[in-house]
């Protein structure tokens, strides 16, 4: 038997999975009707059997009177229950299998909304695979379990204390000796539970990996042809997937083990019911052939839904194990969580202010060491500096995917932790060096930060962009699928893509993060074009290793080891001879010298 610890756990987990069917009662409750109609008429017609064959075998003093009652009430009666038992039982199976999958449609549902909340320092240390497996496999194992246990567990249930009731009324010894005997098959379910628990919390998390590798590769798969590394893919995936064989085929011997004892004790309860029931119709006279049919039917019957508490523990064991996984991902709170009474912010109106700002990624290595700063409305502002020095970090306070563990930024003001992220994010655009587009339309991707846009909007930003010219020239203009992240498009175009629809989102903050570091001269002209384009009078914060992109700021800051050390304008930094001199120096040394960052 398993511990009141591990049983209290369970009991838990389980009842919060059934939290789940709240939403659902009156179907719960046509469903246990179903079964409890199922129950009874079962019962009804095992009970029927003695009189069916003892009207029709035994002898009587009047044969006439007796085969007209079979005739006329005990057979149709009986028939009347077997068609009832039929429809009762496609109906709690249809509806089990219902509440099973609203069950785990919520449960999907929940977990997809929970990722999409939270904040972008829980991604850093999560593999897309493995994240993709908690909505996928582990809710699919609780979909096939949830149908089993709750359906079948309740159902069988019902059928076993219907039946026994029958056993009694026919016959109590024999019930007992039944009732004795049977529930030495319940030891080899527990015994084998807690390794079923383990054996398959370890599967589903390998079949995570799995599905993390094959993510990865496939992502992946350009550099892993370029470097001529499909044989350590190969042999990566293989090992993986061999733990993953032998990790199920121990689940699978769990469940076998346990099969054969209980069938074997069931096996010695029917030879015994049977020896005993034959000493007594030879001996004791006491017995008729009807209740020696009626009783051994009831026990075959009664039979299977006894071993199915087997399989049903069994498959507790598998779902409370991806039960607990699945939870573990809705337990993760959310930091960015709007505080009570966070207020709407409307657009800027003054400035975006850092006010002594702190941040640190791992606690004891500071990123950005007391930064403080004013972007005035309608200002460019640009963040140059080594890679490393926590620019890209200074950026991704503003629309709060991190927040900063002391110090302020303030939007007109008032501080971003007391205000609503709904409403900040919807006056922030992003255009980043890496262009993350979706795999559809071009028209699609567009409007993606602006839902339910015309048609000609989105040609006028795309025209606003330089992009109308070459989406003309796809295959279906517009309309045309831009594949997995945009992969049909060439890098400039992609980035174009993605101007354009912050254009159309026409927020009134920008944040331009290495927008064209990764192009070629040409397609920079077009991207820097763009760009112009979508700043206007906008307040802008720009990252930029190119450095002739940021000449015309307003203000340079240049940062190092999470500092600012210098600012100004581009002449006067150069004047300076400062970093940002020395950096300007390394870029624009000579024009046919190439000169790494």
């Amino acid at each position: 038997m398993p511990d009141s610890k591990e049983f209290k756990t369970s009991f838990k987990l389980y009842l919060r999975l059934l939290e789940y069917l709240r939403p659902y009662r009156p179907r719960v409750t046509l469903a246990l009707v179903c079964m409890i109609l199922s129950a009874l008429s079962t019962s009804y017609v095992m009970a029927q059997l003695k009189y069916i064959i003892d009207g029709a075998f035994l002898k009587t003093d009047d044969p006439t009177g007796t085969f007209h009652h079979l005739i006329l009430w005990t057979l149709p009666l009986t028939f009347a229950a077997a068609v009832l038992k039929a429809l009762s039982g496609y109906g709690q199976e249809y509806l089990n299998r219902y509440l099973g999958q609203r069950v785990v449609q919520t449960l999907r549902n929940n977990i997809y909304d929970h990722f999409l909340k939270l904040p972008m320092s829980f991604f850093n240390t999560q593999r897309t695979g493995i994240l993709a497996a908690r909505i996928t496999n582990d809710v699919q194992v609780l979909q096939d379990s949830l149908v089993n246990i709750v359906g079948q567990g309740t159902y069988s249930l019902l059928m076993v204390v219907s039946l026994v009731a029958v056993l009694v009324y026919r016959d109590w010894q024999l019930a007992l000796l039944t009732l004795v005997v049977f529930p030495l098959g319940l030891y080899p379910i527990f015994r084998y539970g807690r390794r079923i628990r383990h054996t398959s919390g370890e599967g589903q998390r390998l079949l995570a990996d799995l599905n993390a590798q094959v993510h990865e590769t496939l992502a992946g798969i350009r550099v892993v042809k370029a470097f001529g590394m499909e044989n350590h893919e190969r042999h990566k995936f293989k090992k993986t997937n061999d733990e993953f064989f032998y990790q199920a085929m121990k689940m699978n011997q769990a469940f076998a083990s346990s099969s054969p004892i209980v069938e074997s004790i069931a096996t010695i309860v029917l030879l015994v019911l049977i020896g005993w029931m034959g000493y007594r119709s030879l001996f004791l006279s006491n017995l008729t052939v009807g209740d020696f049919i009626s009783f051994l039917a009831t026990t075959l019957t009664l039979y299977p839904f006894l071993k199915n508490f087997n399989g049903l523990w069994a498959g507790l064991q598998h779902a409370l194990a991806a039960a607990e996984r699945c939870f573990h991902i809705l337990d993760i709170e959310d930091p960015m969580v709007d505080v009570k009474g966070a207020i709407e912010v409307g657009p800027l109106k003054k400035s975006l202010q850092f006010k002594n700002v702190q941040f640190e990624y791992v606690h004891g290595h500071p990123i950005l060491k007391n930064i403080s700063f004013e972007i005035k409305k309608g200002e460019v502002v640009a963040l140059v500096g080594p890679s490393g020095g926590g620019k890209s970090t200074l950026a991704d306070l503003v629309p709060r995917f991190y927040q900063p563990q002391s110090g302020q930024v303030l939007w007109d003001g008032e501080d971003l932790s007391h205000v609503k992220l709904a409403s900040l994010r919807s006056h922030v655009g992003i255009v980043t060096q890496e262009t993350i587009l979706f795999h559809d339309t071009i028209a699609s991707n567009i409007a993606y930060g602006r839902p339910g846009a015309s048609f000609a909007d989105i040609q006028a930003a795309a025209k606003a962009a330089y992009a109308d010219e070459f989406i003309k020239n796809t295959p279906q203009g517009y309309n045309t699928l831009i594949g997995e992240r945009g992969v049909k498009l060439s890098g400039g175009q992609r980035q174009r893509i993605a101007i354009a629809r912050a254009i159309l989102k026409n927020p009134p903050v920008m944040i331009l993060d290495e927008a064209t570091s990764a192009l070629d001269t040409q397609s920079e002209q077009w991207v820097q074009k763009a760009l112009e384009q979508l700043m206007g009078h906008r307040t802008t914060l720009v990252i930029a290793h190119r450095l002739s992109t940021i000449r015309k700021a307003d203000r340079i800051l240049v940062i190092d080891k999470g500092r600012i050390v210098e600012q100004g304008k581009h002449s006067a930094l150069l004047a300076k001879k400062g970093l940002y001199a020395k950096l300007h120096k390394m870029q624009f040394k000579t024009h046919r010298e190439p000169v790494e960052e």
